[in-house]
């Protein structure tokens, strides 16, 4: 299925599951998190669909799509358990095992500047292990939201021959957005990745590009694409395709149950 036909058939799917309710935290962008979590009791489900194009020599597109299902705990914690899936260019898609997430806010909203928020993320697919934290910042400023995450990736293998050995990744992500009404916002969200990897140079990547969200009391929508604009080391035209996509494109679509 083409990313054209994929991302039709969410927004089908917007439109036949309209009659459900959704009140949950407001995705903004698409690879920020915000600290501003649902009410407590709030149930949600999100599919996600993230295609990434045209790593090394490939021209394609590989995928990563997620089912995840979100319970706000109480007003400050929220977990989230998650079925993982991925596809490689031109390959099957294949189950690539659940994981589990927490964020839970550290103060209520405005008592703490910037209203931080922790977030972990662990995820096991019997060969691997992933744990992702993440530090949640953001300030609003009437219409306009700007959020920043900063991110650690540690990864460790079970078997192999990278089997005890660990994979480590620095991110961070930020993006403003202005709201136009309670229905339509649109922004900017940047990525900037970091390998930990010093055999290979610690290779980067910059990514930047627009964002945007469609809420109703019933469901919302989160739709961004982010070209890589700069990479590092060089293998072309300013960016690096060797270790990063080209451009990601994400979608997620937001249910209440």
């Amino acid at each position: 299925m083409t990313l054209a036909q994929r991302v039709t058939v969410l927004a089908c799917a917007v439109f036949v599951l309209a009659a459900a309710a959704a009140h949950a935290d407001r995705r903004y962008f698409v690879q920020s998190y915000t600290p501003y979590l649902a009410t407590a009791g709030n149930l949600e489900l999100e599919v996600w669909a993230n295609a990434a194009h045209g790593q090394g020599d490939s021209s394609g597109t590989a995928w990563e799509n997620r089912a995840e299902f979100e319970y706000a705990i109480n007003d400050r914690l929220t977990g989230s358990f998650y079925l993982n899936y991925v596809q490689s260019d031109g390959g099957a898609q294949r189950f690539d095992g659940p994981s589990l997430e927490l964020i839970y806010a550290l103060g209520e909203r405005g008592a703490i500047p910037l209203d931080p928020a922790v977030y972990l993320e662990a995820r096991e697919n019997g060969s691997e292990l992933e744990l992702e934290p993440k530090l949640l910042l953001a300030q609003r400023a009437g219409s306009w939201l700007a959020v920043a995450n900063l991110i650690g990736e540690f990864e460790t293998f079970h078997s192999g021959p990278e089997q005890g050995e660990w994979e480590k990744a620095l991110e961070l992500t930020t993006g403003v957005t202005h709201e136009w009404g309670t229905k339509l916002a649109l922004g900017l969200e940047a990525k900037y990745v970091r390998e930990l990897a010093d055999e290979a140079g610690n290779p980067s990547a910059l990514f930047l590009g627009p964002t945007l969200n469609l809420q109703t009391t019933k469901l919302q929508l989160a739709l961004g694409w982010q070209p890589q604009i700069w990479g590092d080391p060089d293998t072309h035209g300013g960016r690096n395709v060797l270790d990063f996509p080209r451009s990601e494109v994400r979608v997620i679509l937001g249910i209440g149950l």
